[in-house]
């Protein structure tokens, strides 16, 4: 920039010392037309010379300018050129700035989303961390619930266990008593029964009209009684295979009504239908 100025200077410089050297001949051509002229010498020449110096210095003139001009024009064509490419070299800048610009702020954002992604893993990281160990203190404390459970479930079960072997034991040795009352509360009626069995063959055996003839003849008869000991019916179950002696039979049951009973219902409702041997001794 600093070698155009320079040049544009010397040219305006030599510019300027042209025009003063013109100048000066101008007024020099001028001087010596002003002054008187001798009479001897004709004035056309005098004209003549003034106007060829005029059209001398006007051919030079313009030559001067279009030189000028053409320097103007060649230095204004050399200007622009100069613009457009410092025109071109700045937009160039712009475009690199720009082009820098941008890569420094896509630097950025991917420093910016880097650094999000690691904040991001990290507090991953952290939340995994902590999850595991929830999860760890979880497991753990189902382990120690499920430990409990299972030594109060044995608990419970021994307990149970005991309980139904207590139970158990008690419902044997209920069962051992029940029995052996049964058994003895049996025995004894067991023998009621045999007692007041023999006390309807006694009584029938009274009203029995005995013979001779029955000596060693018995059959099997079944009674059938009411609570008060009233005969409601008598059957030969089994005969004697002499007519007689089961006619005698029967009847003596029916005369010997009412037969001797318990009181006692329980063995009454044993004795209600009995079955009896009738085998009387006749010895007249």
């Amino acid at each position: 920039m600093r070698t155009d100025w320079f040049q544009t200077s010397r040219s305006l410089f030599f510019s300027i010392i042209l025009h003063i050297i013109l100048g000066g001949i101008l007024i020099y051509s001028f001087k010596f037309s002003a002054k008187p002229t001798p009479v001897h010498k004709p004035v056309t020449n005098i004209v003549q010379a003034t106007s060829v110096d005029k059209k001398q210095v006007e051919l030079e003139l313009k030559r001067l300018k279009d030189k000028e001009e053409a320097k103007k024009a060649e230095e204004k064509k050399r200007q622009k050129k100069l613009e457009k490419k410092a025109e071109e070299a700045k937009k160039k800048r712009i475009a690199e700035e720009k082009k820098l610009k941008k890569l420094k702020k896509k630097k950025k954002e991917e420093k910016k989303k880097r650094i999000a992604e690691e904040k991001k893993l990290k507090k991953l990281k952290k939340e995994k961390k902590e999850l595991e160990k929830k999860q760890k203190l979880e497991r753990e404390k189902k382990k120690k619930e499920a430990e409990r459970k299972r030594k109060e479930e044995e608990k419970l079960k021994a307990e149970e266990a005991e309980r139904k072997r207590k139970e158990e034991e008690k419902k044997l040795k209920e069962k051992a008593l029940q029995e052996e009352l049964e058994a003895e509360q049996s025995e004894h009626d067991q023998s009621e029964i045999s007692k007041f069995t023999n006390l309807i063959i006694n009584a029938i055996e009274n009203r029995f009209n005995c013979s001779t003839l029955f000596k060693g003849i018995s059959n099997k008869i079944l009674i059938r009684m009411s609570e008060s000991g009233k005969v409601i019916e008598s059957t030969i179950i089994e005969s004697s295979g002499n007519e007689l002696f089961d006619q005698r039979a029967e009847k003596a049951v029916y005369s010997a009504s009412p037969l001797p009973v318990p009181t006692d219902s329980k063995l009454f409702n044993e004795m209600r239908k009995i079955r009896i041997t009738f085998e009387p001794v006749c010895e007249r």
